[in-house]
C-alpha cells in the first residue's frame, strides 16, 4: 500500500545514475528518498506493509517490483535497517572480530540475526547492532552494491550536522513505527543513545523522562526535539506536552534543499531518510 508518493518536476528519470538513493527498511514500512548531487530532495515514497514478521520481506520485494523507478541505476545507494538492538563501542576499544561478543554483552544473538557494525569516526565510536539476515540479503539482492547502516547510525550522523550548542544538553526523540530513539548531547559530546519499543503514548513519555531523570534535567526547562512519525494531533504529542514544557520539531541540516512539492511536507517527519543520505 502506497502511503506517500511525491516527485518534484525537476526529477529526471533518465539521469538516476547521478542521483543518491536512500532506502529505509522496517517491519511495517518501506521508504525511499532520492537526492541529487546538490543535496536537493527530488522524490519521496513510502509503502505501508500489511504483513508482519518475516512476511514483510515478501511485501518489500513486491513493492520493489511494482516500482520501476527503483530498477534504475543510481550513483550511490544506502540501505537503512530500522530494527535491531545496538550498543556503542569507543573507537579505541573496537575490534572488528568481536562484534558477536559485543552483542553478547547486551543481548542474545537470535537465529536469523547477525552482528554488524557502523563506524562513527567523528564521534569516536562504532555502532554495533543486530541485523536481520533476511533484510540484509534482500537489500543486497534488490540493490546491488548498496551500503547498509543501522538507523541509529544515521540519526547520529544527522544530528552531528546540526549546529551544536557549546554547553548544556540537547535531547532528541525520533519515532519510527513502534521504535523510539532517544539521543542526548551535552555540548558537542554524545552522552546517551538508545532505542526503545514504544507501543503507546505512556511508553514514549516514560522512556523520555527516564533520560531526563538520569541527567538531572528539568522537564519544565529542558526542551525536547522531536522528529519522525509525530504530529501535534497525536496522542503521543498530547501526552508529552503535559510533562515537557518545550517541545520543538527538529529542522534538518540547512544544506538540504526542497522543491515546491516537498516543501509542503514537514521535514522533521523524514529526518531518518535525510540522515541516512549522510552516512559514509
Amino acid at each position: 500500500m502506497i502511503i506517500k508518493d511525491i516527485q518534484e518536476d525537476s526529477l529526471a528519470k533518465k539521469q538516476t545514475n547521478t542521483y543518491e538513493l536512500s532506502i529505509l527498511i522496517g517491519v511495517d514500512s518501506f521508504d525511499y528518498m532520492v537526492l541529487d548531487s546538490r543535496q536537493q530532495v527530488l522524490a519521496l515514497k513510502s509503502f505501508g506493509l500489511e504483513d508482519s514478521g518475516n512476511g514483510h520481506l515478501k511485501a518489500i520485494e513486491e513493492a520493489f517490483r511494482s516500482d520501476k523507478f527503483l530498477h534504475q541505476p543510481f550513483r550511490n545507494i544506502r540501505a537503512g535497517l530500522a530494527g535491531g538492538r545496538n550498543t556503542l563501542i569507543p573507537l579505541r576499544l573496537y575490534d572488528p572480530n568481536q562484534n558477536d561478543a559485543y552483542i553478547g554483552q547486551l543481548t542474545e544473538l537470535l537465529a536469523g540475526e547477525e552482528a554488524r557494525a557502523d563506524g562513527l569516526p567523528m564521534l569516536g565510536l562504532y555502532n554495533v547492532y543486530t541485523a536481520d539476515k533476511g533484510e540484509v540479503a534482500l537489500a543486497r539482492r534488490l540493490f546491488p552494491g548498496c551500503r547498509i547502516f543501522h538507523l541509529c547510525t544515521a540519526l547520529l550522523e544527522g544530528l552531528r550536522h546540526l549546529p551544536a550548542r557549546e554547553e548544556g544538553f540537547s535531547i532528541f526523540a525520533h519515532l519510527k513505527g513502534s521504535l523510539l530513539f532517544i539521543i542526548a548531547f551535552e555540548g558537542k559530546e554524545l552522552r546517551f543513545a538508545n532505542m526503545f519499543r514504544c507501543q503507546a503514548a505512556r511508553d514514549f513519555i516514560y522512556f523520555v523522562l527516564l533520560v531526563y531523570q538520569q541527567f538531572g534535567l528539568d522537564p519544565e526547562v529542558q526542551a525536547l526535539h522531536l522528529s519522525g512519525q509525530l504530529v501535534r494531533e497525536s496522542e503521543i504529542y498530547r501526552e508529552a506536552v503535559r510533562y515537557i514544557r518545550h517541545l520543538e520539531f527538529l529542522e534538518p541540516p540547512a544544506f538540504f534543499q526542497f522543491g515546491p512539492k516537498l516543501s509542503q511536507e514537514p521535514h522533521y517527519f523524514h529526518f531518518g531518510l535525510l540522515s541516512l543520505s549522510l552516512c559514509s
